[in-house]
């Protein structure tokens, strides 16, 4: 049973990716969402602490959703298995790796400090990670060192030239978020990749919730949550 619980969490990843239908060129289309929820009395100070995230390069999009529930708000934010699930439509076979803790000097990304790789946990890494309270991220925001969330992804060598395009693409198209693409056969921030393979790292899109966390905003976070359709999303500036 156990066996069949870590297929499942990659599995379901992975099937996430194949429904993303993003466009970059018409911005428009189906991504991957994390959902945060926020009680109605903190919204305006968990807005503006995700914002601060968004400028201080942290976020994969600036777009957002918002969603009253009532007693309290639902946000949504972009998932970095977005840029997979691009990756993937266009014929690149991605693998998600694992999630971890970045460590980060005057603004440098070093080297993962810590890592869960997915097929190894029934839960998500970066959620496990949240939870323990590993994060340093408002004092990266604030002096440019500090522990960010991040994930590796896997892809072939051969393909290099080509996702470099793809990442361009989406990049035109504020999909950004991207800290490092390796070499061939070369480790990507201090982590092995297989071989005859390169590695991507990909900035962790629940790192604007861990921040707000960090200032003692009441919120919890599911990640990789589901499917958000982009023209539900607008920018976070227009809702400060």
């Amino acid at each position: 049973m156990a066996a069949d619980f870590l297929l499942f969490t990659l599995a379901r990843i992975e099937n996430l990716m194949h429904q993303v239908t993003l466009d970059p060129r018409t911005r428009s289309g189906r991504i991957i969402t994390n959902s945060s929820y926020v009680p109605r009395s903190e919204i305006d100070a968990a807005l503006e602490v995700f914002h601060d995230a968004v400028t201080s390069g942290l976020a994969v999009c600036p777009l957002i959703k918002l969603e009253d529930m009532g007693s309290r708000f639902r946000i949504y934010t972009t998932c970095s298995m977005t840029i997979d699930g691009y990756l993937l439509k266009h014929g690149i076979p991605v693998r998600p790796k694992g999630g971890g803790i970045i460590e980060v000097v005057d603004r440098q990304t070093l080297r993962f400090t810590e890592m869960l790789m997915y097929w190894a946990t029934t839960i998500d890494p970066i959620d496990i990670l949240i939870s323990q309270e590993l994060t340093g991220i408002l004092g990266m925001m604030q002096t440019g060192n500090g522990r960010i969330l991040g994930n590796l992804h896997e892809a072939p060598m051969l393909a290099r030239d080509r996702i470099e395009e793809l990442l361009d693409e989406l990049a035109d198209a504020e999909f950004t978020g991207v800290l490092e693409l390796g070499e061939p056969n070369m480790d990507v921030l201090g982590v092995p990749v297989e071989r005859d393979h390169l590695g991507i790292a990909l900035v962790g899109g629940t790192n604007l919730a861990a921040a707000a966390l960090e200032y003692g905003i009441d919120i919890k976070t599911d990640s990789i949550s589901g499917l958000t359709d982009l023209s539900e999303m607008q920018p976070i500036e227009d809702l400060i």
